[in-house]
């Protein structure tokens, strides 16, 4: 496929590298072009690109969850707790009522620093019902306090509200497991430190969670919300990997 691009003439001559990578040709969501998605490594979810867009598989996956389970998306509000992928450019870009904010321990919650409102998933400072969809991307394996996250996204989504979210899941677990936890304000590891990169800190995101076929349980307990798996692979739209999985959270009618 490659081959295609650089016949075309000069300008494709940045392809050259490409040549001995597996590829196809497609529609990316995000960008919303036909392209050409090319594998630059085996582990597919980080790997698998967009060459126009640079986007990955769980990009497209979460927005193409979007589209279809909340087709009005540019309208509603929506909150990102975490941003920092092609995703998040996407919905910052289509979506007239989008806010985001990362999370600063060392400030206030509420406040603004390096541009983002400093919230925490486990004490957030908004109001009750404050939003019609509340997204995050690769976050709920790197939480303490899990249960405490997803009540307060509960609470601060209208009825009929959605948490729409990634993460690895690993289904052969029969029981999540804690891979750390917090005591007197020190970390204590149960099993090897494990760290996934962080786009806003240089030390990584510590793993305290490996959420297993429970985990649809764990949220309805905490949060009573109930949960749909959705999972859609096709290499037309470059949905393909491991852990492709996206997670759609509905918080009950009242």
């Amino acid at each position: 496929m490659i081959k295609q691009y650089i016949a075309k003439g000069k300008k494709y001559f940045k392809y050259l590298s490409l040549l001995n990578h597996p590829s196809n040709q497609g529609f990316c969501s995000i960008c919303n072009k036909e392209t050409l998605f090319v594998e630059y490594g085996s582990g597919l979810r980080d790997q698998y690109k967009c060459i126009k867009c640079n986007s990955i598989p769980r990009h497209r996956a979460l927005i193409d969850t979007i589209k279809l389970f909340v087709p009005n998306y540019r309208q509603i509000l929506i909150h990102e707790s975490s941003p920092g992928s092609r995703s998040s450019d996407y919905l910052k870009k289509e979506c007239q009522n989008y806010s985001c904010s990362q999370y600063f321990p060392d400030i206030t919650p509420g406040e603004i620093h390096r541009g983002f409102r400093c919230e925490n998933l486990e004490n957030l400072t908004f109001s009750d019902g404050s939003f019609d969809l509340f997204i995050t991307q690769d976050v709920f394996e790197h939480i303490l306090h899990p249960d405490k996250a997803f009540k307060e996204i509960a609470r601060v989504l209208k009825p009929g509200g959605m948490h729409i979210f990634t993460m690895s899941w690993y289904p052969e677990l029969q029981h999540s497991r804690q891979r750390a936890t917090i005591e007197n304000g020190e970390i204590k590891y149960l099993e090897k430190a494990v760290y996934h990169g962080n786009p806003i800190s240089d030390r990584g995101s510590l793993v305290t969670y490996d959420w297993g076929a429970d985990f649809v349980d764990y949220v309805y307990k905490h949060s009573g919300m109930s949960t749909t798996i959705y999972l859609h692979i096709d290499r037309s739209l470059g949905l393909d990997a491991r852990h492709l999985q996206v997670f759609i959270s509905r918080k009950c009618y009242e």
